[in-house]
Parts: C-alpha cells; structure tokens; sequence
C-alpha cells in the first residue's frame, strides 16, 4: 500500500472512532457502531477530512527535501567502466597532443639555436677574413728593421705563419695604437 493510502485510512479510522485510543474504551462503549449508521457531526467531520487530504497532497505535490545523509564520494571507474574509460582514453589524446606539440616546440627551438649557429660562425669567418685582409696589409707596411719590426719578428716565432701573428696582434691591439682611424 501507497504511504498516502495508510495516512488515509488511518484518518478515517480516527474520525470513525473519535476519542483516545487505549484499551479501557472498548469496555466502557460496548455497543458497537452500526457500518450504515451517520456519524454524529457530518459537516465537521468532512471538513476534518477535506482538509488533512487536502494537507496531504500539498505535501505529495511539494518538494521533497532530502534529509542531509553524509555520502562518500564513490570512484568514477568503480561505477561506470565505460565513462572512466571514455575519460581515461580523453586524457591519453589531450596528453598525447600536449606532448606531441611539446616536442614540436622543442624541436623548432633546436633549429633555431642552430640556425643562430650557423649566423654567428659565418659573421666570425667573415671577420676573420676582415681581419686577415688588415694583417696582410699591415705586414705588407711593416718595416722589418724598425722596432716594431723587430718585435714582430720574435713575436711571431710562437705562431704558425706571419700572418697568423699579424691576426692576433691585431685582434689584441687597439686600432688607435695602430695607427688606424
């Protein structure tokens, strides 16, 4: 039976039977009640029922508050397989994607250090060509039987060639000493 159908029943048992329910009322009233006889005050009585009917479907109608129960949160895999599985395999694409466009960064990083690279070894080489162009025209100016001269010539004694000294004298030397610009 519905919990509304019990209430209801046990109401019209109550107006059927007005009065405290104990067990010395049986023996006091003995007479029982005809089934088709009228209860003694109709209109009260309906009204009484109308009302608590009434007082229960507002309450079936209403919204029912939930009695705070404290709940532990349950695992997602443990209750569905196939959603934690379609988040597991979601997971594993974004994380693939993260990593695969980590490596691509990565990688065009490496390329630009080498480019990088490869710019400053050619700008050195073309001012170690610079540089060679001065020495030879600085060697081609030296006087050997100066001073300078003959400094040089001792200098260079510890360098492979003339004009690898020449380059690294240079290259120590300020311009001004040089008596260039």
């Amino acid at each position: 039976m519905d919990p509304i159908e019990k209430l209801l029943e046990q109401i019209k048992a109550e107006t059927e039977n007005p009065g405290p329910k104990s067990p010395d009322q049986g023996k006091a009233n003995p007479a029982p009640k005809a089934a088709n006889s009228p209860p003694a005050n109709p209109p009260k009585l309906m009204y009484n029922l109308d009302s608590l009917l009434d007082k229960v479907e507002s309450e079936a109608k209403a919204p029912k508050v939930q009695p705070s129960v404290k709940v532990k949160p349950i695992a997602l895999e443990s209750t569905s397989p196939r959603v934690g599985g379609h988040l597991d395999q979601l997971f594993g694409d974004v994380k693939q994607e993260f990593e695969a466009r980590e490596q691509a960064e990565q990688l065009q990083r490496e390329q630009e250090r080498q480019e990088e690279a490869k710019k400053l070894e050619r700008l050195k080489q073309k001012q170690r060509e610079a540089l060679a162009k001065r020495a030879q025209e600085w060697l081609k100016k030296l006087d050997p039987y100066s001073d300078e001269g003959f400094w040089f010539g001792q200098f260079a004694e510890h360098y492979s060639s003339k004009l690898e000294a020449a380059i690294a004298y240079l290259e120590a030397t300020p311009s001004q000493k040089r008596g260039e610009g």
